[in-house]
C-alpha cells in the first residue's frame, strides 16, 4: 500500500554513472506524519498527558522520515559504489568497489499464511549482491516493474549480471 515511501529513484544517469536517492514523497509523508501527530498531541493532552504519549510517538516517526536520506552512487569511472545514508543527521558512508559486486537481483518474496493461501507472491526486492559479505539491499514493491528498470539501469552502467526470480521461497 505505501509502496512509495522510502522507494529509489533515478535522480541522474550518464553512460558511465548512475545516482539513486529516495523519492521526495518520503519527505513530505514524513512531514505529514510530523504535523498530524503533534496535531493529535494537542487534542489528547487535555485528556491524558500518557495519552498524548502515543501521538507524540508518532510524531517523531514523522521526524525520522523527514531526515531520512539515502543515496547510492555507482560510478564506473571510478569503479565504486558509494552509500550515504542517514537519519537524524546521522550519516554513514561506505564505500564499495564494483569488482566486489556480483548480480542486481530482483526477487519474489514468498507469504505463506491463511490469508493468501499457501506460498503466493506478496512482494518482490531488489538487492546487489556481493562476492563476499551481505548483500545492499536497494528497495522493494509490490510490483516488479519499477524495481526492475532502476535493476536494468544498475547493471547497464556497473556492468553487473541482471537476475529476476519470479519463483517464491517461503520463509521459514
Amino acid at each position: 500500500m505505501l509502496d512509495w515511501v522510502g522507494s529509489l529513484r533515478v535522480q541522474n544517469r550518464t553512460s558511465m554513472r548512475v545516482e539513486l536517492s529516495l523519492s521526495r514523497t518520503t519527505r513530505l509523508v514524513g512531514w505529514v506524519v510530523v504535523l498530524a501527530g503533534f496535531y493529535a498531541t494537542i487534542w489528547t493532552w487535555p485528556l491524558s498527558h500518557w495519552y498524548a504519549l502515543v501521538p507524540l510517538a508518532i510524531a517523531a516517526a514523522g521526524i525520522m522520515l523527514v531526515t531520512l536520506r539515502r543515496k547510492l552512487d555507482f560510478d564506473r569511472d571510478a569503479g565504486v559504489l558509494r552509500i550515504d545514508q542517514r537519519t537524524f543527521g546521522i550519516g554513514r558512508k561506505t564505500v564499495v568497489p564494483l569488482f566486489h559486486l556480483r548480480a542486481v537481483i530482483v526477487a519474489a518474496r514468498g507469504v505463506d499464511d491463511a490469508k493468501h493461501g499457501p506460498l503466493t507472491t506478496g512482494s518482490y526486492v531488489a538487492y546487489v549482491e556481493r562476492r563476499v559479505g551481505a548483500p545492499i539491499y536497494l528497495d522493494e514493491s509490490r510490483r516488479c516493474a519499477k524495481l526492475l528498470k532502476i535493476a536494468e539501469i544498475i547493471a547497464d552502467v556497473a556492468e553487473l549480471r541482471l537476475e529476476y526470480d519470479a519463483t517464491a521461497k517461503a520463509s521459514n
